[in-house]
């Protein structure tokens, strides 16, 4: 048992906001409250002193993904490059220091930040290696890019067709350009060597601790079954068991559930109540949250659809299944009763999940039910009022504005002045939860806090400043808004019986935006 002083404590719990001390035993918060109280309470615990700005609950990254997180920590990193000669010269690095893979793996170009301001073609990366395959993840994971050789063992010619729900890009002559959008990236991806076993565990270790070390001690990995349900849950499962730092709640692909038979529950009349369908959980840190479908693309690459044409591609984006196919889906999640979670980014994809979601509770009632729009990006008045009426959780990643305003400005124009509008989802009493979708983009919690303030841009553009919110309502929504959304009772708050999961602050966070706040230290590290 110890007794940590010295700071602040930011409880968010409403019997005590802010303590002077709080007592801690076997990972559980017994009690906070003030130095000499506690101290009188519990003469024998181990008095810590720390030295900072203020505790605070640990950041919970509601919507992210674990294990491609690891995996992507192991490829050449693209996110900062901005020129297509960058981009060569950063694989050409990895592939001397990699000279045994058998493919060259890059992670988050954007095409949008790059001074040619295009994709880099397949002979472009041709120049690279024309031996070795070579495949890049578009930085919004809706999207890649592949040399020749890469395109030859996946057999795509300029025959190929295009998938239902994705795009192979074609050059003039109709020649596959080596861009491949949506599901079209699967069509090489499913040829890269897969993970491990051993594998699996030692890139969901290299994710957490690179989690733990910004502040993140507990997330969610949103699209679990991607590669393999059962090794997946097995891997994370060993992970946990070998001390990894972060507590993960998974949410399974709608594909994967199907197969393993989860989503099977017959039809019942009344209200929906009292369901518990998800398997055991292998660890007490180890839990299941939402089914995880998606409606449409990303904007980064044009894919997410909307109500009307993007202003430099005159499309409207592409949805994923046909209206009434994402509907059924979402009512079979609901009638299995599953959480349901889709990724919903523009207007168009929005309308549809609000329509399924209204369908889904009209036919079969379910009291909290929690279900969540993931990105819920560009709003109209008449989505706010019915995700209001239905219930549903808004689930953003504010340091989307940071990184990707341009893009959105190139595609949207002034209707990029709707995005996720915080303020206005609160006014509404709609739940909001934040997280960070990494790693689309790197996964700071101070940058997307911050962002959630400010609103602001890398480059300095600032989206809807009205929009934004105060320092301390950003925070708990990266910490209770987070622990509401994925139905986690133990977290968001630092209060007798939740787990002692906290991080140590720089400054108190009020001076987010004046201060350049770090995380100091993290109940994770100082178990160790």
């Amino acid at each position: 048992m110890r007794l940590i002083e010295g700071v602040p404590i930011y409880t968010f719990w409403e019997p005590c906001p802010i303590a002077e001390a709080m007592v801690e035993h076997e990972g559980r918060i017994v009690a906070v409250g003030s130095r000499a109280e506690l101290g009188a309470r519990f003469p024998a615990a181990k008095r810590v002193r720390l030295d900072g700005g203020a505790i605070v609950p640990a950041f919970n990254d509601c919507h992210c993904h674990v294990l491609p997180l690891g995996i992507d920590l192991g490829k050449a990193d693209l996110r900062d490059c901005t020129s297509i000669p960058e981009i060569q010269q950063r694989l050409r690095d990895w592939a001397a220091r990699h000279p045994d893979a058998p493919w060259i793996l890059g992670r988050a170009y954007d095409q949008n930040r790059l001074r040619e301001g295009r994709h880099l073609t397949r002979h472009e990366l041709d120049a690279v290696s024309r031996e070795r395959p070579i495949f890049l993840n578009h930085v919004s994971k809706h999207g890649a890019a592949a040399n020749s050789r890469a395109l030859e063992i996946a057999g795509i010619t300029r025959e190929t067709p295009d998938p239902p729900d994705g795009a192979i890009l074609r050059d003039e002559h109709g020649e596959p350009t080596g861009i491949l959008l949506e599901s079209a990236a699967s069509l090489v991806s499913r040829h890269i060597p897969k993970p491990s076993g051993t594998e699996l565990v030692e890139a969901i270790h290299r994710a957490t601790r690179d989690m733990a070390r910004r502040g993140i001690l507990a997330a969610s990995d949103a699209s679990t079954g991607w590669l393999d349900l059962e090794a997946e849950v097995n891997a994370y499962a060993r992970a946990l068991e070998q001390g990894a730092p972060v507590r993960l709640t998974l949410m399974p692909l709608y594909s994967a559930a199907q197969r393993a038979g989860w989503l099977e529950r017959q039809e019942q009349s009344g209200e929906a109540v009292g369901f518990t369908p998800e398997p055991p959980s292998p660890h007490p840190d180890l839990r299941w949250g939402a089914i995880k479908l998606f409606a449409d693309g990303a904007f980064t690459t044009r894919t997410a659809a909307l109500r009307e044409p993007y202003v430099d591609a005159g499309t409207t984006g592409t949805l994923m299944y046909e209206p009434e196919e994402l509907m059924e889906r979402i009512w079979t999640v609901h009638r299995a009763g599953w959480q349901c979670a889709v990724h919903a980014i523009g207007d168009r994809a929005i309308e549809l999940v609000l329509q399924g979601y209204e369908r889904a509770l009209t036919r079969l009632p379910r009291a909290d039910h929690r279900h969540r729009i993931e990105h819920a990006m560009l709003m109209a008045d008449d989505l706010m009022a019915r995700m209001q009426a239905l219930g549903v959780v808004a689930v953003p990643q504010p340091e989307f504005l940071w990184w990707l305003t341009s893009a959105y400005l190139k595609g949207l124009g002034a209707r990029a002045q709707r995005l996720m509008p915080y303020r206005s989802w609160l006014q509404h009493g709609i739940a909001v939860a934040f997280s960070s979708d990494q790693p689309v983009v790197p996964g700071d919690p101070i940058i997307g806090w911050r962002a959630a303030v400010t609103r602001t841009s890398m480059d300095g553009t600032c989206l809807l400043p009205d929009e934004g919110l105060e320092p301390l309502v950003a925070l708990r929504l990266f910490t209770e808004g987070a622990a509401y959304a994925t139905r986690d009772p133990e977290l968001g708050r630092l209060a007798p019986g939740m787990q002692a999961r906290w991080v140590l602050l720089s400054h108190p966070p009020e001076e987010v935006i004046v201060a350049d706040i770090q995380v100091l230290t993290t109940s994770y590290s100082l178990e160790r």
